[in-house]
């Protein structure tokens, strides 16, 4: 067989493959760590962007963000 044949039928599986890990759902699902790390993740970035909006300052106790005087949140 020659090389360019190699070449083109593995790139055909390397594409075929990114599609399919691509098509899977990732962050989808209540049960896994990963999908609840992901979750509390954009949780955080949206909290975030809000509290930079609204100029909420980050706290340097416990690194969120929220006003002095409200209390620390784990």
């Amino acid at each position: 067989m020659p090389a360019e044949t190699m070449i083109s039928v593995l790139a055909v599986t390397l594409l075929g493959t990114g599609w399919a890990l691509w098509m899977l759902p990732v962050g989808t699902c209540r049960e896994c760590p990963h999908c609840r790390v992901e979750k509390l993740a954009k949780e955080r970035e949206t909290e975030a962007q809000v509290s930079r909006i609204y100029g909420v300052p980050m706290c340097s106790g416990c690194g969120r963000h929220h006003r002095p005087e409200e209390p620390h949140r784990t």
